[in-house]
């Protein structure tokens, strides 16, 4: 059987109290929708990254996941350094299947939750 996941994938820091917030996210959403349901993998800087997810999800019955940018719009890192971590960890796991989302920003519901929030201060 095939299943397919969530990736969470956070731009990265250094900083352990910057990465914190999506450790617990995702976290969360495992509670919610099983462990092998939600991966997180930051863009750069911090680990795990997409190829160490990928390895994560070969020891599953994950072979297809969806990767959601947790940024606000497109732009490089979308359009390009995404892209060649999905080609690198594809070529690394080629039984894996990577579906790229749009950024969370773009997503209308989020925004409208960060509208309410702001006007709410």
């Amino acid at each position: 059987m095939n299943k397919t996941a969530l990736i969470l994938m956070p731009h990265g820091s250094k900083n352990p109290e910057w990465t914190a917030p999506f450790r617990k996210l995702a976290e969360d959403l495992r509670q919610d929708l099983g462990q092998d349901a939600v991966y997180l993998a930051f863009m750069e800087i911090a680990s795990p990254n997409l190829t160490d997810a990928a390895a994560q999800m070969m020891q599953t019955q994950v072979r297809k996941a969806r990767i959601l940018p947790l940024f606000m719009a497109r732009g490089n890192h979308f359009n390009t350094d995404i892209p060649t971590q999905i080609a690198e960890a594809k070529a690394a796991y080629p039984a894996l299947d990577f579906e790229l989302l749009e950024p969370i920003g773009r997503h209308p519901r989020f925004f409208e939750l960060m509208r309410e929030v702001i006007k709410s201060l």
